[in-house]
């Protein structure tokens, strides 16, 4: 699905198919928002910028690693669904194949996290007139972390992810609160 259209991607996910679902979209949604927040920093560059035009085209190189590793982890997930419906079917191993694929949705929830907040920070450096393209970044992440909660928690995370992914969500919810 990485190599889609938006159009495609839209009529997969809406097909009667087990996949891609829920946690594909979440992950879609967070490289839309790493994407639009890579823009923001690309635009603050420039002799005007200079005091922060280095930190900027860093940020937009990171974005650009975080979007590319959330498709990744949305062809992840639909494999990790597979593996799942596979357990259930052939009387598998539950646990093992819901502990596999909890740890995407925990994996896209930190990846939310972290770059929401390095928007939030670039925020009150970057090009004003980009500043609503960070605010969309941030809250498309801050989505597709909710999203990728609700995934983890079909799962049936251990405690320890769980306390983990928590501590990710109270991550996002600041960074997406930072920006009123």
């Amino acid at each position: 699905m990485t190599a889609a259209s938006l159009p495609e991607l839209l009529t997969a996910l809406a097909a009667r198919t087990p996949t891609p679902g829920g946690g594909a979209a979440a992950a879609w949604a967070a490289a839309l928002g790493c994407a639009a927040g890579a823009m923001a920093a690309r635009y603050t560059s420039g002799a005007k910028y200079a005091a922060v035009a280095e930190t900027a085209a860093n940020l937009a190189t990171e974005l650009d690693r975080s979007a590319a590793a959330a498709l990744e982890l949305a062809e992840r997930d639909a494999a990790a669904y597979s593996a799942v419906t596979t357990a259930r079917k052939n009387g598998g191993d539950m646990a093992l194949a819901e502990a596999a694929a909890a740890q995407i949705p925990a994996d896209l929830l930190a990846l939310c996290a972290l770059q929401a907040g390095a928007l939030a920070a670039f925020l009150p450096t970057c090009n004003p007139n980009l500043a609503s393209d960070v605010r969309v970044g941030v809250h498309l992440l801050a989505g597709a972390g909710r999203a990728a909660w609700a995934t983890l928690l079909v799962n049936r995370p251990g405690a320890e992810l769980l306390a983990v992914a928590e501590s990710h969500r109270a991550a996002l919810d600041a960074a997406e609160l930072g920006l009123r």
